[in-house]
């Protein structure tokens, strides 16, 4: 799959008919500064041109999702369900009294960002329904609340931005200088994973140990750097960030052996740089191959995994 233009459907809230409306929130990958993001440092995230569509119409509750084998009623105790009630009401609305039906064009729990795409889109969706535009970052919070528990925030930006973005906890979502579209392929392992588990663990880590906290001041230089050649268009040197944020994540225990394959079956595709992207534990990794994308997807399908390539550009201001 490649994924190079945007969605057909407006990225804000749209209304579709007397009693329907939707909308768009992206996927999303992390370049460099997953967990460090946690502790006040700044993360380079990126808002895909794919991610999850929303309709919403008045119903009785239901929320349906036939990709992701999903089907939830509000009320149910689901995490969705649960996500769906907290931003509705936050937006001032009933959602007993809505159907909300999800077109996704990413896997869930995949370390792409589905949760936040789905916030997004539905708070999107619902908000222009009942004028409530201004309340939807704070509803999408409290959806990403429910999956999450104590998010960073760089989800949600990235969902509703898109593009390539810094983001930090004290100031936000800004876009970020980028020389050239930046071109990645998108691993991915199959492996479900929490993030919630996976951040808890690290920051039980750091508190534990003064040299772990140094690490995770290590891995946000290695962030900062990142904005050097990405302002600069230094594609290698990005590259090579990759490979040793890459490095730090799996000494903090956050690969597996399937995300370790996926990274060094791109770096022997001819790779610039490959790391695990989000929290880990799971999920996906991506690779920086501008002249090879064709050769790392099929060396992943090769080795058992699926993949896609995409090209992002800066956000939006």
């Amino acid at each position: 799959m490649t994924t190079s233009s945007p969605p057909t459907e407006p990225f804000a809230g749209t209304p579709l008919g007397p009693d329907e409306s939707a909308g768009f929130g992206h996927g999303k990958v992390i370049l460099l500064g997953e967990h460090t993001v946690v502790f006040g440092h700044p993360a380079i995230a990126a808002g895909l041109p794919v991610g999850v569509h929303a309709r919403v119409r008045a119903g009785s509750g239901q929320i349906l999702a036939h990709d992701w084998g999903l089907a939830v009623r509000v009320g149910d105790g689901s995490d969705v369900a649960r996500a769906i009630e907290a931003l509705a009401r936050r937006l001032g609305a009933d959602p007993a009294a809505l159907d909300v039906q999800l077109s996704p064009e990413i896997p869930a729990r995949a370390g792409l960002g589905s949760s936040a795409a789905m916030a997004v889109a539905v708070a999107r969706a619902i908000a222009v329904r009942v004028g409530a535009q201004a309340a939807i970052a704070e509803a999408v919070g409290a959806a990403e609340t429910v999956f999450h528990g104590s998010p960073s925030g760089v989800d949600a930006a990235a969902a509703a931005a898109g593009g390539i973005g810094v983001f930090t906890k004290k100031d936000g979502w800004q876009p970020a200088a980028v020389r050239q579209p930046i071109k990645l392929c998108i691993g991915l392992s199959g492996e479900p994973r929490r993030t919630a588990d996976l951040v808890a663990a690290v920051g039980l880590l750091s508190r534990r140990s003064p040299a772990i906290a140094g690490v995770v001041d290590a891995a946000a230089e290695v962030t900062r750097a990142g904005l050097v050649a990405l302002a600069a268009g230094d594609i290698d040197s990005l590259g090579r960030l990759f490979d040793v944020a890459h490095g730090i994540l799996a000494g903090l225990r956050c690969s597996t052996l399937a995300l370790e394959r996926l990274v060094h079956g791109a770096r022997a595709a001819g790779a610039l740089g490959a790391k695990l992207t989000g929290a880990g534990g799971g999920g996906a990794v991506i690779a920086l191959a501008p002249s090879h994308r064709l050769d790392v997807l099929e060396r992943w399908k090769a080795d058992g995994f699926s993949g896609l390539q995409t090209s992002i550009a800066a956000a939006t201001p």
